[in-house]
């Protein structure tokens, strides 16, 4: 539950605030078609794009899978909030402040606050350390890698002294012990002794949200000592598996550019960014997860390419293997960049500048020759080792990758193509392609006229929404959601702005669905010769239909010799003549 009092006119004044183009960007690539925007759809996997976002309604609708609404629906389904989570989030984000709940609900948004609160007071305080003289070891290491001092504050480098308290007994005056350990600060022994610093002799990292807010810290040892580099424990604010290291400083260029490149160290990343390639993130001590290939297929777009950059030793040969695998599952298209000598990107960086590591980028090693590079010599062995990438290829989701990964192992491996399939689809084989998304079908609006009579209702002028309600009968009206619109404006009045009402309060969803559909269409505007022309059409249809309908129900009364029903019937066509007239 929120900690918000949510009312209509404080969930109106979010909704106002929010720039659905800019949530939208943050998962999809987007590109402006006339008075929309278009990209790949987040919720099944397609290579033209289908979906669609009208930035002045605030809607999106995918023509391919069908799934419609506004800025809070699909923060909804991105995050995985319930309604009141996505109007916290999109207030805090577009500063629109709420009110409080009750007095429980204040005390949790405080103990919330707190801890973000107290992130941003250590990583101060490690930023202080890192310029103070106790820093002298960090600022030599950062020197020595090419990051000069006018650009610590922009990485938010800092330092955490070699000593056990120091940052608990800088914020222990004015936060709990208990407090900082939920923070990820502090560690409190089982034993029960006195709590210590999780992070001592280490050159400090803020990792933050893709949207650019502090969520835990990372740090690199200096001198001996494991392990190498420590991240903050999880927690509510930090997740390792949805989390990808200076994401917030590389998502637009990645969704400009179409390309990212994911590397498996800060200094890798960031000596990257330092000299101007800022497409650029790294994974947090983990390998990639689907979380990650999800996030990076949204900014990336139908076209988007991943290049991996691992250690070219064998460990970082697998995880480049595995890091694949989850990419061509979501659908991505993979490269390596493969560094060889024991360096990393670092390294490149520090010998020879950003034009030694671009002329490495723009030549990425083909997936494919990465895979069958360590392959034995023998044509038997080569054929029975290269088979176990089977599994790995007919997992890619893009069917026309797939393929061609498909046919191109066979090739190398001078076997057929349905021998590849057949093994990458072997009962228990580690990957093989994943189910279908299966878009689900739209309500359709069958009878004629009726969804331009929809639109009508939508963005009609007053005087023909006016006419809309006098004219239609609701009852002969075979779409439900349609009928349900009807029902609205009757309710509402004709001088409303039916969409947002719509998008706003109405609990049914496919008709909130059909409203994303139709107000993110391309179609001309609703004029009075086409409003008049379609009316005409629908009680055209619907008396057509019930005079059909009464006709038979008079023939079955007649043959059961039901006279009174009959009867009845008799006068209701009479009315229905008159009407018609």
């Amino acid at each position: 539950m929120t900690d918000f009092d949510l009312d209509t006119e404080v969930i109106t004044r979010v909704r106002e605030a929010s720039d659905i183009i800019a949530v939208v960007s943050d998962q999809v690539r987007l590109k402006h078609r006339g008075r929309t925007w278009e990209g790949l759809c987040p919720f099944h996997e397609e290579k033209t794009p289908s979906f669609t976002v009208d930035a002045e309604k605030g809607l999106y609708y995918c023509f391919g899978c069908h799934q419609g609404g506004d800025v809070f629906k699909f923060v909804m389904a991105q995050q995985n909030f319930n309604f009141p989570e996505a109007v916290e989030y999109l207030a805090r984000r577009f500063g629109v402040d709420l009110p409080a709940r009750s007095p429980g609900a204040q005390k949790r948004r405080r103990e919330s606050e707190r801890q973000r609160a107290i992130l941003e007071e250590a990583q101060r305080w490690f930023v202080d350390q890192l310029h103070s003289a106790g820093g002298a070891e960090a600022a030599r290491e950062l020197e020595k890698r090419g990051f000069p001092q006018s650009s610590w504050l922009d990485f938010g480098f800092g330092w955490a002294p070699d000593e056990w308290r120091a940052l608990v007994d800088h914020l222990r005056t004015r936060h709990p012990e208990g407090v900082l350990t939920q923070a990820g600060l502090v560690v409190q022994p089982e034993s029960g002794k006195s709590p210590y610093d999780r992070f001592r002799k280490r050159l400090m990292f803020p990792i933050r949200s893709g949207d650019g807010r502090l969520i835990a810290f990372g740090g690199r040892i200096l001198g001996e000592g494991e392990p190498k580099y420590l991240n903050s424990p999880e927690g509510t604010l930090f997740h390792k598996r949805s989390t990808l290291f200076a994401l917030d400083r590389a998502r637009k260029e990645i969704a400009s550019s179409g390309e990212v490149i994911v590397v498996e160290g800060y200094f890798d990343c960031l000596s990257l960014h330092r000299v101007g390639l800022v497409n650029v993130v790294a994974t947090l001590g983990t390998a990639l997860t689907p979380e990650h290939g999800r996030s990076l297929r949204r900014l990336l777009g139908e076209d988007g390419r991943v290049l991996l950059c691992y250690d070219a030793d064998s460990a970082g040969r697998r995880a480049a293997a595995t890091g694949a695998g989850v990419l061509l599952q979501a659908g991505v298209d993979v490269a390596m960049i493969t560094i060889e000598g024991g360096k990393d990107p670092d390294d490149i960086i520090r010998d020879g500048g950003i034009e030694a590591f671009n002329s490495m980028a723009s030549s990425p090693t083909p997936l494919l020759d990465f895979l069958l590079a360590d392959l034995p010599p023998d044509p038997a062995d080569r054929r029975r080792t290269g088979l176990n990438l089977a599994p790995l290829v007919c997992s890619a989701s893009n069917p026309a990758y797939r393929q061609n990964l498909i046919d191109e192992l066979a090739r190398r491996l001078n076997l057929r193509p349905r021998d590849i399939e057949s093994k990458g689809r072997t009962p228990g084989a580690r990957g093989g392609p994943p189910p279908a998304s299966s878009p689900s079908p739209p309500q359709a609006a069958t009878a004629p006229g009726e969804t331009d009579l929809a639109r009508i209702l939508l963005e009609g002028s007053p005087a023909i929404r006016a006419e809309a309600i006098e004219t239609v009968d609701p009852e002969l009206i075979e779409d439900t959601r349609v009928r349900g619109l009807l029902a609205l404006v009757r309710e509402w009045g004709t001088d409303q702005e039916i969409a947002t009402r719509v998008m706003a309060e109405s609990q049914d969803e496919d008709l909130r669905t059909l409203v994303a559909r139709l107000c993110t269409s391309e179609h001309p505007p609703v004029t009075e010769e086409g409003a008049a022309s379609t009316l005409a059409l629908v009680v055209h249809r619907q008396r057509r239909e019930a005079a059909r309908s009464l006709q038979e129900a008079i023939e079955q009364a007649s043959r059961t010799g039901d006279f009174e029903r009959l009867a009845q019937l008799q006068e209701e066509k009479i009315r229905l003549r008159r009407r018609t007239k």
